[in-house]
């Protein structure tokens, strides 16, 4: 992932409402990159490493979470079978998913719905911030 601090954008990158973001992705150094940035943009961010800590963490949670944002290929258990799963518990949680295979590649290989919201690795910050905002608000 690349977040470049240097790097300007025609438009601020959209800022949070305080959403909770679940965070999974189990390269340590890209999840504390992006949950440093989340919580810049005014996201709350809990974090996990894998889809079963993801699962653990988010049954320990009592608040809304309003995104699981998810590596697609983890050890155990995919992006595409996490979010199945959470949604069993919150069938309103918004789903982002994030990988360094491209998109059909992460679709196949997830398992994800063709209708996914999905970001490229690596990636800018901005990007990073309209992904995490397009798919909690339900856009493309």
């Amino acid at each position: 992932m690349s977040i470049e601090p240097g790097v300007t954008a025609a438009t601020p990158p959209a800022q949070a409402s305080g959403e909770t973001v679940l965070l999974v992705e189990d390269e340590p150094a890209v999840r504390n990159a992006v949950r440093r940035y989340l919580h810049r943009l005014g996201y709350v961010v809990i974090e996990a490493e894998n889809g079963a800590d993801a699962l653990a963490v988010s049954s320990a949670h009592e608040g809304k979470v309003g995104l699981v944002m998810t590596d697609v290929v983890m050890p155990s258990m995919g992006g595409g079978e996490l979010v199945r799963r959470l949604r069993e518990g919150r069938p309103e949680i918004k789903a982002l998913f994030m990988s360094g295979y491209g998109g059909a590649a992460a679709t196949t290989i997830g398992n994800l719905p063709p209708d996914a919201h999905f970001l490229q690795k690596p990636f800018a910050a901005t990007s990073l911030a309209s992904a995490v905002r397009a798919a909690i608000d339900g856009s493309t």
